[in-house]
């Protein structure tokens, strides 16, 4: 009789294990998704070249992220990673230098310096949030004006939005280059990315469901390839007409430390991009708050909030060591390995180990993956934040607050244009 209860103990040890892992399984299909979709935001333009980087810092910030996070987290079950915010503004970090260098030397090196920036605001962003947590500062951004902060993070929708077109069709959306939009096959792409969106916003947006997403995904792909069968057209044909993206090479990583690195960095920048650097600690204080809010509010936990500044600080350093750049917890992936019954760090752990593992696999996907399936993701991603800052804010603002909103909004996506974004 005293031996039962003991005997009982590993088998529902080992069913928390399997839950945390499965949870953590759907959680990743998210993180592969959403990391695809931000390494194409931010490594755009000049930079598309070197994808296969983007690629490597994303799945390198997506695992040390979900691993520190959740381990460390008030909430065992929470997943981090590059958010759709934080890959929003750090696209305009990595755009704002790349415009300053080839503006200084159009022959100068971008991938050194880029990663290098990039890994510096992970690394000033986690110190900044470690700041807020050891000395309960944190609490005080909850205190920052409303619209500032919906101001902020509507910008960010704009940007994504704009990133969208640019990956789908390869050029700006900007008043110089609208001539650009105007044949068929580039209307075509965009019809199609728009409506993977509304696929989306009608199926997954609506139920949440553990496996929506990804079956919405693949079938988008495998119906675009059967459209491409059925009008004759080969893979290869497929990526020369823009349809499909080339394949990266296989994914390089490498830290930004180096001393050659270090020493031709283009360091007079800084002050210049200093805006820049608060812009990325501010949206990623912010998001890391909002999201923890929505975490309690889904699953009914309470989150200490000056432990969750101080391990998501921790996370962003170390992602910045590693060559990564900032994120914080998710609030769609963690309250779906909570509805799929994950409870404990192996969800975030299994996150991680899946992320190191789409190093490899990465680059042959995307060689595969039609553009709008992923400028779709995009494009409801950011129609997503611009709703929930732009329509759902005006119920509970005054008419002078959400004017304000619109104003900072307008006032940085006007920003933006006049540095190229």
């Amino acid at each position: 009789m005293t031996s039962q209860p003991v005997s009982l103990r590993p088998k529902l040890s080992l069913r928390a294990a399997l839950k945390d892992v499965l949870g953590g399984s759907a959680a990743s299909v998210l993180t592969v998704t959403f990391g695809l979709s931000y390494a194409l935001l931010i490594f755009a333009g000049p930079l598309a070249p070197y994808l296969s980087y983007g690629v490597a810092v994303t799945f390198i910030s997506s695992a040390v992220l979900a691993a520190v996070i959740g381990v460390g987290s008030s909430l065992p079950f929470a997943v981090a990673g590059p958010e759709s915010s934080t890959a929003a503004m750090t696209g305009i970090l990595a755009s704002s230098m790349v415009e300053r260098i080839i503006a200084a030397d159009p022959s100068a090196p971008l991938l050194a310096p880029v990663l290098l920036t990039l890994a510096l605001a992970s690394v000033a962003t986690g110190i900044v949030l470690c700041g807020f947590g050891m000395s309960r500062m944190g609490r005080a951004i909850r205190y920052v004006p409303y619209p500032v902060v919906g101001g902020f993070l509507g910008a960010t929708g704009c940007l994504i939005l704009l990133g969208a077109v640019r990956v789908v069709t390869g050029q700006r959306l900007q008043l110089a280059t609208l001539g650009r939009f105007g044949n068929i096959l580039t209307l075509s792409e965009l019809a199609a990315a728009c409506a993977m969106a509304i696929v989306l916003y009608l199926t997954w947006h609506r139920s949440r469901s553990l496996f929506g997403l990804p079956a919405i995904l693949v079938g988008g792909v495998i119906a675009a390839h059967i459209v491409f069968w059925l009008a004759g057209i080969s893979l290869a044909q497929a990526q020369a007409a823009g349809w499909t993206f080339q394949p990266p090479p296989a994914v390089n990583f490498m830290l930004p430390w180096s001393i050659d690195a270090i020493r031709s960095y283009p360091w007079y920048n800084l002050p210049e991009l200093s805006g820049n650097f608060i812009a990325v600690a501010f949206v990623t204080a912010s998001s890391t708050l909002f999201n923890t809010a929505g975490i309690e509010v889904a699953t009914q936990r309470e989150a200490n909030l000056e432990r969750e500044l101080n391990v998501t600080g921790i996370a962003n350093a170390l992602a910045g060591a590693f060559g990564g750049y900032t994120g914080c917890v998710s609030v769609s992936r963690s309250v779906l390995n909570f509805n799929g019954g994950g409870t404990g760090p192996l969800s975030g752990l299994t996150v991680a180990a899946i992320s190191l593992l789409m190093l490899a696999f990465a680059p042959t996907l995307l060689g595969y993956m039609p553009k709008f399936v992923l400028g779709g993701l995009l494009i409801y991603l950011g129609a997503d934040q611009l709703h929930k800052w732009i329509v759902q804010s005006r119920r509970r603002l005054s008419v002078v607050d959400y004017l304000s909103l619109l104003a900072i909004i307008v006032i940085i996506v006007q920003w933006l244009s006049l540095i190229h974004i």
